[in-house]
C-alpha cells in the first residue's frame, strides 16, 4: 500500500473503524484456533493453526487487491460474472465428497466453497441491476433474469450441494435488496410465498432437515403439548446425535462464566464440541474468555454493522450504496447465524463465524468483500 493510501486510510475515520475490527475479529480468530489445532489432528497439533495463518495471509493479499480495484468496475459485468459464478457452482460436483457433500474445489494449498463467491457476485448482479433499474423494479418485465438466476438457478444449485443454509442466506439477500429497492408490497408477498413453498420443499426432500428443526422446535413442543402426549412424544423423540451439538455448545458457554477459564483451557474442544475450529468456534471463545468474551465480539459485529452502514449512507451513487449494504447483509447475517446457531437461538446450520473461523474461502471473500467497503469510502463519499 502506497503512503496516499495510509493517509487516506488515517483521515477516514470509517476506513479507520473498519481496520481495527477486522484486525480485532482476526486476533480472536487466532486464539481461538490455536486453542482448538492440537484436537483438531492430533497427530500434528500445530497443522490447523499453519494453515490458518496460510488462510489469513490470503485474505490480506485479497483485501489489498480489493482496495485498488474501484468498486465501479464490477458494474456493467453481469455476462461475465454469471458465467464464471455458474461454472464455479457446477465444478464441485466433479471433486470428491466431504462431509457427505460436494461443496468444495480442493486446490491443494486450500479448498475453496464456491458458495461463498456466489453470495459476492448475487450482491453485484443485484446491486447493479437495482441501481440501473431503479425506476421500473416493480415491472416484471425488467425483473426476469434477476429473478430467474437468484430465485432459481443458483439456490437450486446450492441445494443439490445440500448447502440450504448458504440457499437461505442468498434468497434473504436477494429480498432484502429488492425491499431496499422499494418494491411494492404485492410482490414481496409473492416472494414469501416461494420461499414458504421453498422451505417446506427443502424438508421434505432432506429428512435431516425435518430432524434438526424438530429437535430446534422440541421445548416449544413440550411446553404447549406436555410429555403426556403419545404423538408429541414420537415427534420429538430423536436419538443423541440430533441434539449432542447444541448440547455442548451450551456447556461450553455455561462453563465459561463471567471471564471464561483463560485461553486454551477449554474442556469441551476435547472431542466433546464437533467442529469447533469452524462452526463452533464462538463457544470456544465464550468458554475460555467468557461472557466478556462474546460480549466483545458481538460488539465487534454490531460496529461492522453501523460502519458499513455509515458507509452506504454517504456513497454519492446507487450502485456503491447497494454494494455496501449489500455486503454488510453478507457478513453481519452470517454472523447473526453463527451466533444465533451456536447459542440455540437459531436451529443448527453450519456457518462460519467472519474472520473468526477457520476456512480459507471464508477469510478470503470477506477480506475481499471488505477491501471493496473501504474502496467506496475512499472514492465516493458524500458530506451528510
Amino acid at each position: 500500500m502506497t503512503n496516499s493510501t495510509i493517509s487516506t486510510f488515517k483521515k477516514n475515520k470509517d476506513i479507520t473503524t473498519l481496520l481495527f475490527i477486522v484486525v480485532f475479529l482476526v486476533t480472536i480468530g487466532i486464539l481461538a484456533v490455536s486453542s482448538c489445532s492440537s484436537m483438531v489432528d492430533i497427530d500434528n497439533p500445530l497443522n490447523c493453526l499453519k494453515k490458518h495463518f496460510i488462510n489469513i495471509f490470503i485474505g490480506f493479499l485479497a483485501f489489498v487487491t480489493a482496495i485498488h480495484i474501484n468498486y465501479k468496475h464490477y458494474k456493467n459485468k453481469n455476462f461475465f460474472f454469471f458465467i464464471v459464478t455458474t461454472i464455479l457452482l457446477i465444478l464441485p460436483i466433479f471433486f470428491p465428497e466431504h462431509k457427505g457433500a460436494h461443496r468444495w474445489i480442493d486446490l491443494k494449498v486450500m479448498s475453496l466453497q464456491p458458495s461463498e463467491i456466489a453470495k459476492l457476485v448475487i450482491v453485484i448482479l443485484m446491486a447493479d441491476f437495482i441501481s440501473r433499474n431503479k425506476l421500473y423494479i416493480n415491472t416484471w418485465e425488467k425483473n426476469v433474469y434477476p429473478v430467474m438466476y437468484v430465485a432459481v438457478f443458483c439456490p437450486l444449485t446450492l441445494l443439490l450441494q445440500k448447502d440450504f443454509g448458504s440457499t437461505a442466506l442468498i434468497f434473504t439477500l436477494w429480498t432484502i435488496m429488492l425491499i431496499l429497492a422499494r418494491i411494492d408490497i404485492k410482490r414481496i408477498l409473492i416472494i414469501f410465498l416461494c420461499a414458504f413453498l421453498g422451505l417446506v420443499a427443502a424438508l421434505i426432500i432432506q429428512p435431516y432437515r425435518r430432524t434438526r428443526l424438530i429437535t430446534y422446535c422440541q421445548p416449544i413442543i413440550q411446553k404447549f403439548v406436555g410429555n403426556q402426549n403419545e404423538t408429541a412424544n414420537k415427534l420429538i423423540k430423536k436419538n443423541d446425535d440430533d441434539s449432542y451439538n447444541s448440547d455442548m455448545a451450551f456447556a461450553a458457554f455455561g462453563s465459561g462464566g463471567l471471564f471464561g477459564k483463560g485461553a486454551g483451557k477449554s474442556e469441551t474442544k476435547l472431542k466433546f464440541l464437533p467442529e469447533k475450529q469452524t462452526d463452533y468456534i464462538f463457544c470456544i471463545v465464550g468458554e475460555e474468555y467468557g461472557l466478556l468474551g462474546t460480549l466483545v465480539t458481538v460488539f465487534l459485529f454490531i460496529l461492522f454493522t453501523k460502519t458499513a452502514l455509515s458507509i452506504h449512507n454517504k456513497c454519492a451513487d446507487d450502485f456503491g450504496k447497494f454494494l455496501s449494504f449489500g455486503i454488510m447483509l453478507i457478513i453481519t447475517g452470517q454472523a447473526l447465524i453463527n451466533m444465533g446457531m451456536t447459542t440455540g437461538v437459531l436451529p443448527a446450520k453450519g456457518f462460519p463465524l467472519p474472520f473468526i473461523s477457520y476456512g480459507g474461502s471464508s477469510m478470503l471473500l470477506n477480506s475481499y468483500m471488505v477491501g471493496i467497503l473501504i474502496n467506496i469510502a475512499r472514492n465516493n463519499n458524500k458530506k451528510l
